[in-house]
């Protein structure tokens, strides 16, 4: 505990002066002293001094005697820059096979992948879960399941979202074998199938690799820093070809790390409703760092009679990979989504349904996601005190508040494909930025992983990491 309190006092301090809170004008940039920090927050003065001492390693601040602690001046890395052209292309396999393949590789490191429930182990709280559902005789319940899946688990999912002020009902919501069965349901209900989509770009990977096994004709929508800069790009792209599909990752996009606010996701909501365009959104929110998660789409266009949407989320994020099980929240489209569930799907594990049905119903769950969160946080601290020393300063790295990745900017002129076939020699794995996008697009990012199982193997591999991005980015 004592820990994460000073990487605590390390992640305010540091978001403090990103946002311009401390000037780097002389006189104005000096932090408060150790006593009043510790006073103000409620903590003892050694965790505040620890906290201090970690950020004058880091390079944020410097001490001088008698006087002090001051901010350190320093030039911000460029922004990332996705370009503003729009890309339409047929998707097809390419690099992602190669780092998929180094996933299953026990000898490799694998930063590129995501999973970010193993940070806590949820073995035990798994087979207690799964003998109580034994008791229930799930194989005789399973013949009375039905195609929306189970009406306790829906209602406890309704529950549970309602902490976060989403209002849904139980005819809005579908039980689905996980996202990768949402996103195929989507699409069907959607009948975007074999038709022209149009993609946020970066891309969510999970995206792009149903996507690309369709061979799909996609229109590229690059992310822009003004959201109506984006919106005008979409308009764009809808004028030179018409869609009727839009796939969205509006909190901790894949790879960025982004979170639209609301007023923007509203401002989708209008553009969509103006186009008639269904939005497919992947919603990873229970991601956040903080108590209180972003709210979908799905939950914005509720009481908006024209606007179509499908929320897609699942508990592979926030239980454990081993768990299928998923929902669609259905906006507008619940019909289409139950028939597509009902002819192309099949039903979900009845016991699974249970048990993820009683860990909402008893509070677990909620115990269980500020855990991961507290966690996953402090894994995204302990990434940045590695490799913050180490890095070369000029290179941007992302600043999520909630997610598992981190995303990186190399040099212009460098390549992250590149960098990869070096850092697999050294037995890593990183998720270069072509695979990200349909058009291989973006080579100079590249993407990492905190949310993973820590231990001394993954801190070596994040020093290494950046001895190698430096050896590589001065070379020319």
């Amino acid at each position: 505990m004592a820990e994460f309190k000073y990487l605590k006092i390390v992640d305010e301090v540091i978001r403090a002066i990103e946002l311009g809170i401390f000037s780097d004008r002389a006189g104005s940039n000096k932090l408060e002293s150790v006593r009043r920090y510790a006073k103000e927050k409620g903590v003892g003065v050694s965790t505040v001094t620890q906290a201090y001492m970690e950020l004058e390693k880091l390079g944020w601040i410097y001490s001088e005697p008698k006087r002090g602690y001051f901010v350190v001046s320093k030039k911000s890395a460029k922004q990332p820059d996705y370009g503003h052209s729009i890309n339409r292309v047929h998707a097809q396999l390419e690099l992602a096979n190669a780092v998929q393949y180094s996933f299953n590789d026990p000898d490799i490191t694998p930063l590129s992948c995501t999973a970010p429930s193993t940070v806590i182990d949820q073995e035990l709280l798994l087979n207690r879960l799964h003998k109580q559902v034994l008791k229930l005789r799930p194989y005789k319940l399973m013949m009375q399941d039905p195609i929306e899946g189970l009406s306790e688990l829906r209602y406890e999912i309704c529950r549970h979202l309602l902490r976060s002020g989403q209002v849904f009902y139980q005819d809005q919501l579908l039980v689905t074998n996980g996202r990768q069965e949402g996103l195929l349901l989507a699409l069907t209900a959607a009948k975007a199938v074999g038709k022209p989509l149009a993609v946020e770009s970066p891309a969510s990977f999970f995206f792009q690799a149903i996507l690309k096994q369709f061979n799909a004709d996609v229109i590229e929508v690059p992310m822009q820093e003004d959201y109506a800069d984006e919106l005008a790009l979409l308009t764009k792209a809808y004028k030179q070809q018409r869609f009727d599909t839009y796939l969205v990752n509006p909190n901790f996009a894949d790879p960025t790390g982004r979170v639209l606010s609301v007023a923007d996701k509203q401002a989708l909501i209008k553009w969509a409703i103006e186009h008639d365009v269904t939005l497919i959104e992947y919603d990873r929110g229970e991601l956040y760092f903080g108590r209180s998660r972003p709210v979908t789409i799905a939950s914005l266009a509720a009481d908006a009679d024209n606007c179509r949407v499908i929320s897609i989320a699942d508990f592979y994020d926030t239980i454990s990979p081993s768990i299928s099980l998923g929902y669609l929240l259905c906006v507008n489209t619940f019909s289409q989504c139950q028939f597509a569930k009902q002819t192309v799907a099949e039903e979900p594990s009845i016991a699974l349904q249970h048990m993820v049905a009683n860990l909402l119903a008893n509070g677990e769950y909620q115990t269980l996601l500020g855990k991961l969160r507290a966690q996953m946080k402090l894994n995204h601290q302990k990434t940045k005190s590695l490799i913050l020393p180490v890095l070369n300063p000029s290179i941007y790295i992302s600043e999520p508040t909630g997610g598992p990745c981190i995303w990186f900017k190399l040099p212009e002129g460098y390549s992250s494909e590149v960098l990869w076939e070096r850092v697999i020699k050294d037995k890593l794995s990183i998720a270069p930025g072509a695979m990200f996008s349909f058009s291989g697009a973006f080579d100079s990012y590249f993407r990492i992983t905190f949310a993973l199982p820590w231990n001394h193997k993954m801190e070596l591999a994040m020093i290494r990491l950046a001895e190698i991005i430096n050896e590589y980015t001065e070379e020319k």
